[in-house]
């Protein structure tokens, strides 16, 4: 029983990282109600760059999908930046659930 409270204590310091960063939390919500998404610049950097951009903003590309995406919260072609729910997304939706009908995204 040690066990099985230790693995579920890992998956939800490991889900709380998940959506700790403010980027991240919007990667997961935008995916919530979506079959694929794709990141803009435009999106992610306060509507400063032109819309249209083809770029994705280097933090994401180096740090937040890859970090997702290891974890299996989604799948990420890293060709055309395209995002889809992972095998592991379901185990985040309620924690994703209580954060948008608790804060503001």
């Amino acid at each position: 029983m040690c066990d099985q409270k230790q693995t579920q204590a890992q998956r939800l310091s490991s889900h709380l990282d998940a959506v700790r960063h403010e980027d991240r939390r919007r990667i997961l919500l935008a995916i919530r109600d979506t079959e694929r998404w794709r990141p803009s610049i435009s999106e992610f950097d306060g509507g400063r760059t032109p819309v249209g951009e083809p770029a994705i903003p280097a933090n994401l590309y180096h740090r937040h999908l890859p970090k997702l995406a290891e974890m299996g919260l989604i799948e990420w072609d890293r060709e055309t930046h395209r995002v889809t729910r992972g095998p592991e997304y379901e185990q985040v939706r309620p924690l994703l659930a209580f954060l948008s009908e608790s804060y503001d995204e």
